[in-house]
């Protein structure tokens, strides 16, 4: 019998090794093809196992498109709080966000062109909701503790609307994303957060005498 080279449940050992390229793979195809077009043998194709193997780590295509989902939000937004630490007040903290943002997007835009996609996915098809709640409300938790934190160390006046500033916050970085995912271009995300550094500092307009 002549072998295919792929590979149906593997050895215990290997185990979270191929999950975790069963989900970046399905990643990939989700980001580019969308879900419906998704489907395991194309999946199973990049992993090189057979189809039927994605089943013994999720029960659906439903399962697994969260389980990227969860698996994405949390490595992304891990990475966020790691790129604020050593940064004391809120402007620095987030023009380091969108700085490891452009990181990932350069490292591997499947991961800004997944999450912009969610949205409509969702809406596509709603059944996908409830499956992403593990990880839902991530990104406005992130923020809203930013500016809590900012408002807590004196640094917003008191006047200033706190979920507004959390909203306009993460806005700022799925705006970014999006346009990022749809020109296919990771340059044009790094350029415009140099440009918004500038707006940050003073130096983006010139003095009106």
């Amino acid at each position: 019998m002549t072998s295919t080279g792929r590979v149906g449940r593997p050895p215990a050992g290997d185990s979270a090794e191929t999950r975790r390229r069963i989900l970046y793979a399905a990643r990939i195809h989700f980001a580019r093809d969308g879900y419906r077009a998704t489907t395991n043998r194309r999946i199973a194709d990049d992993v090189g196992i057979t189809p039927g193997a994605i089943y013994h780590y999720v029960e659906s295509k439903a399962e697994l498109y969260a389980a990227v989902y969860c698996d994405t939000v949390d490595s992304v937004y891990t990475e966020f709080e790691l790129a604020v630490v050593g940064h004391d007040d809120l402007l620095s903290q987030f023009s380091a966000v969108l700085r490891r943002a452009c990181d990932l997007q350069t490292a591997d835009p499947s991961i800004t062109g997944f999450i912009v996609a969610v949205a409509q996915e969702t809406q596509r098809h709603p059944d996908l909701l409830a499956l992403l709640s593990p990880q839902r409300g991530r990104h406005m938790r992130f923020f809203t503790g930013l500016v809590e934190a900012a408002a807590q160390g004196g640094e917003l006046r008191p006047d200033i609307d706190r979920r507004a500033l959390a909203d306009l916050l993460g806005a700022v970085l799925t705006g970014l994303a999006r346009m990022a995912a749809t020109a296919g271009d990771p340059q044009r995300y790094t350029a415009a957060v140099e440009v918004l550094d500038r707006f940050f500092d003073g130096s983006l307009v010139t003095s009106r005498s």
